[in-house]
């Protein structure tokens, strides 16, 4: 894997790139952008350096954008699309996981337990992608511009595991409908629970495992109190990006076909990277590898611990796959209905060769 140092110094990739439109074709113009939590490292290393430097650099000073983060405003999850779709921000980045409910196709490139590496899950959101434009525009009244993920969820436990045998009738920490369906399928009680709850809860054997990031749990200090780390991977958290529909039909067409082309050749990309750099340093760091480098996702600093690694064999694998097929994705079709579950066949379900039969 290329040095992290490559990743965290994005801010200068993007000022020597070049772009596509020329500076003088396009008009002045100012943007009010909506991010996700400050601090992050999606925000730190992905959004503020395009929305703060990359565009404005780029554009010669044409475009103007007035960024703030949603923990700044004090929103987040279904807010953040309905801000947009009423006009409050030009411009918002969130995740795909905290608008389910607002309509249900987000769920079909993430469903719990399906997809094991960042490598097929991009093939996946490419395949899906022109799906979610469409649905985004017409249902939720948005114009979608871009989606990459923030990094795997996977399974901490603070007692011992050595494979997917030993999570029968442990208690595991959820934070989704389909994730909760995937524990259950594999013979342990799904618990809902909130972040801030995980650690004093796995302390007091309230828990035995929780789902979370790798980046994030070790951040957490999730290592403080989980002994085994298993690389199971539920959820990758895909976030996107999208504009008001009157504010970018009201945009000149070199503004739009600059943004586009910019996220797509910038954006896109550095996200990406910071998902594949966040889940396996925050994995690395966690149980003590030599790769690990604690500033790779700054500016939230990983600690290096000494926690097993669990790592799926081939058993386990067929057998996660079983679970998610025959148990994980009817949460899905019955939500999605005929019209799209057709749809996931022939974009994603060619991708992962998997058929899913639509529930009437």
């Amino acid at each position: 894997m290329r040095s992290t140092k490559k990743i965290l110094s994005v801010a200068a990739l993007f000022s020597i790139l070049p772009f596509t439109s020329l500076a003088q074709d396009i008009p002045e113009t100012q943007l009010s952008v909506i991010g996700s939590p400050v601090n992050s490292p999606n925000w730190t290393n992905v959004l503020q350096p395009f929305w703060a430097g990359a565009i404005p650099d780029g554009s010669d000073g044409q475009i103007v954008v007035d960024l703030i983060s949603a923990s700044d405003l004090g929103v987040k999850g279904p807010e953040l699309m309905r801000l947009t779709a009423l006009g409050v921000a030009d411009i918002v980045a969130g995740s795909t996981t905290l608008i389910s409910g607002e309509l249900s196709e987000n769920d079909a490139i993430d469903i719990a337990g399906l997809v094991q590496d960042i490598d097929t899950l991009r093939a996946v959101v490419d395949a899906y992608r022109p799906v979610l434009e469409e649905r985004y525009r017409d249902e939720l009244g948005v114009i979608p511009l871009g989606f990459w993920p923030t990094g795997a969820q996977v399974l901490w436990c603070a007692t011992p595991v050595e494979d997917l045998d030993d999570l029968a009738d442990k208690k595991v920490r959820v934070f989704s409908t389909t994730t909760s369906a995937l524990v259950a399928a594999l013979g342990a009680n799904p618990v809902t629970m909130a972040f801030n709850e995980v650690v004093p809860a796995m302390q007091r054997g309230v828990i035995d495992c929780a789902f979370t990031g790798s980046n994030s749990g070790n951040s957490a200090k999730w290592t403080d109190v989980a002994t085994h780390l298993v690389d199971l991977r539920v959820s990758w958290g895909v976030n996107f990006i999208v504009a008001n529909a009157q504010t970018w039909e009201r945009l000149e067409p070199a503004v739009q076909t600059y943004l586009q082309d910019e996220i797509r050749r910038k954006l896109e990309p550095s996200g990406w990277d910071m998902a594949r750099v966040a889940t396996q340093q925050g994995i690395w760091c966690s149980v003590g590898d030599n790769r690990c480098e604690p500033e790779a996702t700054s500016p939230r600093n990983l600690t290096k611990a000494d926690l097993t690694l669990v790592e799926l064999s081939d058993q386990d694998s067929e057998r996660l796959r079983r679970a998610v097929t025959e148990n994980v994705v009817s949460k899905f079709t019955r939500a999605c209905g005929v019209d799209c579950v057709n749809r996931w066949n022939a974009t994603v379900g060619e991708v992962l060769d998997i058929q899913l039969a639509a529930e009437e």
